[in-house]
């Protein structure tokens, strides 16, 4: 188990590595940028990591399981279980639709993080989709949503939202977009689910 000390310098290591990486992009990125930002040598980082491209898959398993974390506590706030669909669809997608369009290597940054981080992005969509599907299934317990009268069963409307979320991306260029974007589905959604409150 690592100490209270490692544990610190791996969290700078990925902050100080996604910012570079937002900043310069990946591939003008170099271990000894990572290294000097963050005021450690190079040396150091292979104590931890034995390439840019396992730093890079460390920074995005970083921010899915941070995205992650967020939408799981959207899902169990008190609020309408619309309320808390639409945000945690924003906690989860958010994060990655802000890195791509704030950074000017947006483009070049998903197209490794496609390349690198595939399985991270199942598992991460994975763990989504059950948690979301266990707060639907919950919330037609309660009666909010009737998931028999639309013949949808909480994985597959789960997992219809995950995805319908994800492809909102396309096209946006800005956050307010996003956003606005992801309510509408949300609503057209719960209509289709028989939204009771």
């Amino acid at each position: 188990m690592p100490s209270i000390d490692d544990e610190t310098k791996l969290h700078r290591i990925l902050i100080g590595a996604q910012h570079q990486f937002d900043q310069y992009g990946y591939r003008k990125t170099t271990l000894e940028d990572i290294a000097r930002a963050i005021g450690v040598s190079r040396t150091s980082l292979y104590l931890y990591f034995r390439n840019k491209d396992a730093i890079f898959r460390a920074v995005s398993q970083n921010i899915h399981a941070q995205a992650l974390d967020e939408a799981t506590k959207q899902l169990s706030t008190d609020d309408t279980i619309k309320h808390r669909v639409r945000m945690a669809l924003l906690a989860r997608h958010e994060p990655f639709f802000t890195a791509q369009t704030s950074s000017p290597h947006g483009k070049e940054l998903h197209d490794e993080y496609s390349r690198l981080c595939g399985d991270i992005v199942i598992a991460s969509h994975t763990a989504f989709e059950t948690d979301l599907a266990k707060a639907l299934k919950r919330s037609a317990r309660l009666g909010e949503i009737d998931l028999k009268t639309s013949g949808v069963s909480s994985n597959d409307a789960a997992r219809i939202l995950n995805l319908s979320t994800a492809s909102q991306k396309r096209g946006a260029t800005q956050v307010i977009e996003f956003r606005h974007r992801v309510s509408q589905l949300v609503t057209i959604c719960f209509s289709g689910l028989a939204l009771r409150g």
